[in-house]
């Protein structure tokens, strides 16, 4: 892992640069075939909610970014307030397999450990095998019962990390 790196709150001023590596993510592991257009949404996950976006970054470099989702009108997966959301989870290609998709895991999961809320739930696409196997190596365990379609196309698969255990 780079020891330079932080993970922190996205600024303000980094709204235009998380929406570009997101999408960047995304399309360059085919996960924006099957809808093109949820590009615009990714874009925007987080930004105008209570929601909170973090960052990895380098310097003023931003290497990757999560949206800690509390349970609440937002959530597609969470099902009640002891519950908390991972979405718009996504690695530069060029920061990947250096340790910025953990950090970032584990920053949510520190944090919903400090709210006291039993478990993280997630979605992730079929075609996102990388971010799946980071998820069991924190110890995300598949949630088949919560997995859905929320477009023509698009399976998304549901994890879930049971905190405390």
């Amino acid at each position: 892992m780079n020891t330079d790196m932080l993970i922190r709150t996205a600024l303000p001023s980094e709204r235009s640069t998380v929406g570009d590596l997101r999408v960047r993510a995304y399309r360059e592991q085919g996960a924006l075939e099957a809808s093109p257009s949820y590009g615009d949404i990714l874009r925007e996950l987080g930004w105008n909610t209570t929601d909170e976006v973090l960052v990895a970054v380098d310097g003023d470099t931003v290497l990757g970014t999560v949206v800690f989702v509390p349970w609440g009108p937002h959530c597609e997966v969470a099902q009640g307030p002891e519950e908390a959301e991972i979405r718009a989870f996504a690695v530069a290609p060029q920061a990947q397999r250096r340790g910025v998709g953990g950090a970032l895991v584990k920053a949510v999961l520190d944090r919903a450990e400090r709210e006291g809320l039993a478990r993280v739930v997630l979605c992730t696409q079929t075609v996102m095998t990388g971010a799946q196997r980071l998820y069991r190596r924190h110890g995300f365990v598949r949630l088949p019962e919560r997995d859905w379609t929320p477009l023509p196309g698009v399976w998304l698969l549901s994890y879930v990390l049971h905190l405390g255990e």
